[in-house]
């Protein structure tokens, strides 16, 4: 049983101004008592979490493990400053760069 999740599935309700276990429930198509006991801490299959996150449009590591925020998931990845292949060449360097920028690019 994790309180701390059943507080973030909340809290995260709170934020999305879902007020009511049986909206949620409804919405997701499991039974209230199901949304009752994941506020409790009780225990979700993957499939359920998975919903839940989109559903909310929260975090998954936020959700399951408290870490990051809410709303980490919309964050863009940073790119590194330097691509980990320090024997390409500057024109494949370039070109992998561009490619994964906009993979629309294509060769």
């Amino acid at each position: 049983m994790s309180l701390n999740r059943g507080r973030r599935i909340r809290k995260a309700m709170g934020q999305r101004h879902i007020n009511k276990h049986y909206a949620l429930a409804a919405a997701m198509g499991v039974s209230e008592s199901a949304v009752s006991r994941w506020c409790q801490g009780g225990p979700m299959t993957l499939a359920n979490v998975i919903t839940l996150c989109e559903y909310l449009d929260v975090s998954a590591d936020w959700l399951l493990l408290g870490r990051g925020g809410m709303e980490q998931h919309r964050q863009p990845t940073p790119w590194p400053a330097e691509l980990p292949f320090p024997d390409l060449c500057d024109r494949a360097r370039a070109h992998l760069m561009r490619v994964l920028q906009d993979p629309a690019s294509g060769y």
